[in-house]
């Protein structure tokens, strides 16, 4: 007879005083509808005892309930070395709070000419065929300039589709639909750096920095980005 063997599950680390509060299960599962408002907005969360880069993507509402709920992920499934890089808090602005925007002037480049302009979008059909061994995919957060004003996004593939060509990265912002390949330029899509080794990331030279820090606000349900 074999040993038999359990199910892996995710591992989460023990709470730390002052980490963002997990929603217990009670409130997750109260009967009704919950109100659910998808707002994606770069945050930094309160986990480990320390602060993690994140994204919120939904803010719920149980029913019945007067406290918010926020969906928060830190990381991808696949790049996780343990437990679950994502989870839904109880929102608190002491614990899970808002990444400042970009708030520099536009460059005197072209395609600028100190008036911001939205990130270049590269049309599907000339970005290329994908790495064969997906080294191109990625997550990694980000700021990218659409629609006249910085939108929270997230970078999931980075290529360059030629020898002589510009690097382009496949950006998302807000819902799934809400997607395109740019141009990978540092001024309008600003990758984040980690926040516990801030500097540009070695896989790409031209890198963007992280956003500039600034005053931080609390990031309403309603609020864009």
């Amino acid at each position: 007879m074999t040993d038999s063997v359990p199910f892996s599950r995710p591992v989460r680390p023990a709470p730390v005083p002052g980490d963002a509060e997990r929603a217990p299960r009670e409130l997750m599962t109260l009967p009704g509808a919950s109100r659910d408002i998808r707002r994606w907005r770069l945050v930094e969360i309160r986990l480990g005892g320390r602060w993690r880069q994140g994204l919120l993507t939904v803010w719920r509402r149980p029913p019945g309930s007067t406290v918010w709920v926020v969906h928060v992920r830190w990381d991808d499934d696949a790049a996780a070395a343990q437990g679950q890089p994502w989870g839904w808090f109880l929102f608190d602005e002491e614990t899970v709070r808002p990444l400042p925007e970009p708030d520099d002037p536009p460059p005197g480049r072209a395609p600028f000419h100190g008036v911001w302009r939205d990130a270049l979008t590269v049309p599907s059909e000339l970005a290329g065929a994908p790495d064969p061994d997906g080294a191109d995919r990625c997550w990694r957060l980000a700021w990218v300039r659409i629609g006249g004003g910085w939108r929270s996004g997230l970078v999931t593939a980075r290529r360059r589709p030629g020898p002589d060509v510009p690097w382009i990265a496949l950006a998302r912002w807000g819902e799934d639909k809400q997607s395109s390949w740019l141009l990978y330029d540092p001024a309008a899509v600003r990758i984040l750096p980690p926040a516990d080794a801030p500097g540009d990331d070695p896989d790409t030279p031209d890198e963007p920095d992280g956003a500039p820090a600034g005053e931080r606000g609390r990031p309403e349900p309603g609020a864009a980005g």
